[in-house]
């Protein structure tokens, strides 16, 4: 007797269907996200929206207002900076070439920093949230950044510090740097 043939298109329309399910189920689940790999998650503050097409490898995911304002989850090495205010200062020079006015950077609660600046040219204020945790490999940063319009800051200022009120944090698998080397080049 022979085996059905299954291609690689039902495959894919098996996972889209499923997926679509998942999503459907819970109107929560669309507004949450998590990576096991990172070992960093985040939820949607109400009126927000989950977007995992990001164009950056570092940035896990966005939340979205109608308004204009973005949310956006990075993740990386803490590249030597043992704080989070460490790491805000660094950042520096990278903002200001953006064209970004660094107004602030101060110690937050739960060993966080918070910089804010600003875009008269743009009219949008930043906000970021900086964290800086030890992993199993070394130091993991985790970034959260609010860009929004002027107009819309007081309230998606607002969505932020409910976003990091909410930020899951659990620790993630120990990683085989030589594995991740040797598999970077195959695509």
């Amino acid at each position: 007797m022979q085996r059905p043939r299954i291609t690689a298109a039902a495959i894919l329309a098996i996972a889209a269907l499923s997926f679509a399910t998942i999503r459907g189920a819970s109107g929560a689940r669309e507004r949450q996200f998590f990576s096991a790999r990172a070992g960093v998650g985040v939820q949607a503050a109400p009126g927000w929206t989950l977007s995992l097409h990001t164009g950056y490898p570092k940035i896990l995911c966005l939340l979205v207002h109608p308004g204009g304002s973005r949310i956006s989850l990075a993740v990386d090495d803490s590249a030597g900076a043992p704080t989070a205010v460490a790491l805000a200062e660094q950042n520096r020079p990278g903002l200001a070439a953006q064209g970004l006015e660094v107004v602030a950077v101060a110690p937050a609660p739960r060993d966080t920093a918070v910089l804010d600046a600003r875009s008269d040219r743009r009219h949008q204020v930043v906000r970021q949230i900086y964290l800086v945790r030890d992993v199993p490999w070394g130091r993991q940063a985790i970034v959260l950044t609010l860009t929004a319009p002027v107009a819309d800051a007081s309230g998606a200022n607002s969505a932020l510090d409910w976003v990091a009120a909410h930020l899951d944090l659990e620790p993630p698998p120990p990683r085989d740097d030589h594995r991740e080397h040797r598999d970077a080049g195959r695509d």
